[in-house]
């Protein structure tokens, strides 16, 4: 009886997941075949969802795992000293391989290991946009994060902010994005710009992971626009 009980229970689970899983592309979504999926800690749970017919859900399983990861509490995937994030790539991958329609995942992933300070590994990155294109070739922000990936390696970190910076407000943009560009423009000692910035992820709802973050820095540009400067002494 109580194997029957715990069949029902994930038979259940299973099926809010699918329920509660948003309706992604699913006109034409481009699944890869099965074989394309990497071995890892989480094959089994990826291949039993996925050939079920639960693809979505088994990406958003994926997506809350990387951002485990991100915070650093997921002990599957720990990294090597010295080398921050190292598997943030292929957890990237991993969400994209399940359902190349979960653009956010590309894009948190290939933003930070461009822009996020101490990473810097911007060819890794464009490698997940390129395949992320690949799969989604209608999705404009792959194209865009490619574009601001070349004005980095040209030097031409004004045009690259800019690029970046149009793209703000789009809902596809990740609140990392964002306060990454805040910081951008404060390690530019523009301190005004990283203010509006960091007022604009204040007021979005969808920003609220960012939202704490974001009280602290406005109060330490706000300290820091209040000093008078060398030249006012």
């Amino acid at each position: 009886m109580k194997g029957r009980w715990l069949a029902v229970a994930a038979a259940l689970f299973v099926l809010a997941l699918f329920a509660g899983s948003r309706m992604r592309r699913l006109h034409e979504p481009r699944f890869p075949p099965l074989g394309e999926l990497k071995a890892g800690p989480f094959a089994f749970q990826d291949a039993g969802l996925a050939a079920a017919g639960f693809r979505a859900p088994a990406a958003d399983l994926a997506w809350i795992q990387l951002l485990q990861y991100a915070a650093g509490s997921l002990p599957e995937y720990t990294d090597h000293p010295g080398h921050p994030y190292e598997h943030l790539g292929t957890l990237s991958l991993r969400v994209s391989r399940l359902d190349p329609s979960f653009h956010r995942a590309v894009l948190f992933s290939a933003g930070m290991l461009a822009w996020f300070h101490g990473i810097e590994r911007p060819d890794e990155a464009a490698e997940l946009l390129n395949e992320g294109m690949r799969r989604s070739p209608d999705q404009p922000m792959y194209a865009l994060y490619l574009a601001a990936l070349a004005y980095k390696k040209q030097g031409d970190t004004d045009r690259m902010i800019a690029l970046l910076e149009s793209s703000f407000d789009r809902p596809e943009t990740p609140s990392t994005m964002k306060a990454i560009l805040a910081n951008l423009r404060q390690s530019r000692g523009e301190y005004r710009e990283a203010l509006v910035l960091w007022a604009r992820i204040l007021d979005s709802e969808r920003d609220r992971s960012e939202h704490a973050r974001a009280r602290a820095k406005i109060a330490e540009l706000k300290a820091l626009l209040a000093k008078p400067s060398p030249k006012a002494r």
